[in-house]
């Protein structure tokens, strides 16, 4: 896609939309890692339905389920990787929940389809991101490695 093609409030709607299916692709991913280890296979899809994809089960609940989930993997060189892995999803989620929950402070002298979100984190700090569409591809290629590395570290956990 030619971002560069867009206006701006098409450009801020496509990129909340791709994020968003990366956001739903690495959860889903966690949930497996999650439900694969504990559920008996007759019970997984309750496991996951009852749990697991729970409305107040967020996706950074089930990040940090994961996390906790590291210690249990007997190769400690993949469970390293698997807690790099999950740094790597925060940071995408983060970027990701600007767009969900920030605020559109684009200046109004700023060429499309450039888009400046404004987003305060849990400390109460303000920040801008300014994405572009080379920042956004690059974001989206980070996404698609960040997607293909857990479901790596998914099926070399065998779950």
């Amino acid at each position: 896609m030619d971002y560069k093609k867009l206006t701006r409030d098409q450009f801020d709607a496509v990129v909340t939309g791709e994020l968003t299916h990366y956001a739903i692709w690495l959860e889903e991913e966690l949930v497996g890692i999650i439900s694969g280890y504990f559920a008996k296979p007759d019970r997984l899809k309750d496991l996951s339905r009852l749990l697991l994809r729970r409305d107040g089960l967020t996706f950074q609940d089930k990040i940090e389920i994961v996390r906790a989930m590291a210690p249990l993997i007997a190769n400690e060189e993949l469970a390293g990787k698997l807690r790099k892995s999950l740094n790597r999803i925060e940071e995408f989620k983060a970027n990701r929940n600007a767009f969900a929950h920030g605020l559109d402070v684009t200046p109004k002298d700023t060429l499309p389809p450039t888009v400046h979100i404004e987003v305060v984190n849990r400390a109460g700090k303000e920040k801008i991101v300014v994405v572009t569409p080379e920042t956004h591809a690059q974001e989206l290629a980070n996404a698609e490695s960040a997607l293909a590395e857990i479901v790596s570290i998914r099926e070399e956990i065998g779950v």
